[in-house]
């Protein structure tokens, strides 16, 4: 059953505003508690189960409820924060908090400089490791689920693929439609477990788009079709040899001659520090900024220069006032 805009959740504390998308099992909708603070709620989809078995929901329903709890130990600056699972009717469902701010697929229609694309992909990267500590996978890491929060340079990973493990031949495949270019090969059978690796190369191919502005030939098309992959320094020479190296070796087909860990991975960008703290590069909007502020500064010291210099003459001609001499002589 899909919701409209208007349902009440658990007597009132959730109400509906609207669906943000539809996944492989789940609904996302946007709603508002009851201090009118918007939050996001993810919900099996009723329609897809309509093509299990009753034992098959079952599984699905326990593997989603579990996740959602896994989920909700994800705590960390660069995931989302999952609040409370709970059931509404015959409906599981996860609160999360809502993000105001761009994702970074309206920011990959041009190249980002390397140094601050590496910001945001360290900062998922550490958001990944705590997932995959958790024993969970994200299964859809792209651009449109990095989102900037606020507006900074503080990206914040979104959307998981609850259930990601669920292998029913009559459902949807896992890899996602609109994820062509982001999903390794793994992720579009059944018949392989998904692991880090898996998310890793979707991490590496996010790095690409966002350094390219372009999104990489297909997974299935590279394996099937035996299309060669563009080299990301073939399109965008400004890459450095190293992070061209480590986005290769990040999409590998075979996901055992990828890195295994995703600190592995982003060690080989060339760095180990707490991205976290790093403070990234100014972007051009703020460097103008800075110089117009120094340049207007500039100007007023040279008025306050050129007013010294009209005073001066003034200053120059002006009689100097001597004190009358007392005199000493008599009358």
């Amino acid at each position: 059953m899909v919701w409209v805009t208007g349902k009440k959740l658990q007597g009132g504390k959730y109400t509906i505003e609207r669906q943000l998308r539809r996944g492989r099992f789940g609904i996302t909708y946007l709603v508002k508690n009851q201090n009118s603070d918007r939050l996001v709620i993810k919900t099996l989809d009723g329609t897809s189960l309509t093509f299990l078995s009753q034992p098959e929901q079952e599984r699905l329903e326990t593997m989603f409820w579990q996740e959602a709890i896994k989920l909700t130990r994800c705590q960390h600056p660069h995931i989302v924060r999952f609040t409370e699972p709970f059931k509404e009717a015959e409906s599981l469902c996860l609160v999360m908090e809502y993000i105001d701010g761009v994702n970074l697929d309206e920011r990959s229609q041009l190249q980002i400089p390397e140094e601050l694309a590496l910001v945001y992909i360290r900062q998922i990267g550490e958001a990944l490791t705590v997932v995959h500590e958790n024993k969970l996978i994200h299964g859809d890491v792209r651009p449109e689920n990095i989102i900037l929060r606020g507006g900074k340079s503080e990206a914040v990973l979104i959307d998981f693929d609850l259930a990601i493990d669920f292998d029913n031949p009559l459902t949807t495949r896992r890899a996602k439609e609109n994820a062509n270019g982001f999903s390794p090969p793994e992720l579009y059978t059944t018949s392989i477990k998904p692991t880090p690796a898996s998310d890793i190369y979707s991490l590496a191919a996010t790095l690409y788009v966002l350094l390219t502005g372009i999104i990489p030939v297909d997974a299935i098309i590279r394996k099937l079709d035996n299309i060669h992959l563009p080299e990301p320094k073939e399109i965008n020479p400004q890459i450095s040899d190293r992070v061209n190296k480590a986005i290769l070796a990040g999409m590998k087909l075979n996901s055992q001659e990828r890195p295994q860990s995703v600190k592995q991975w982003i060690d080989s960008l060339g760095t180990t520090t707490n991205t976290t703290k790093q403070k990234p590069s100014w972007n051009w909007d703020k460097k103008m900024q800075f110089w117009g502020v120094v340049i207007a500064a500039i100007a007023a010291f040279a008025t306050l220069l050129q007013s010294m210099g009209a005073l001066m003459p003034i200053l120059t001609n002006s009689p100097t006032q001597k004190p009358n001499p007392i005199s000493t002589n008599k009358p």
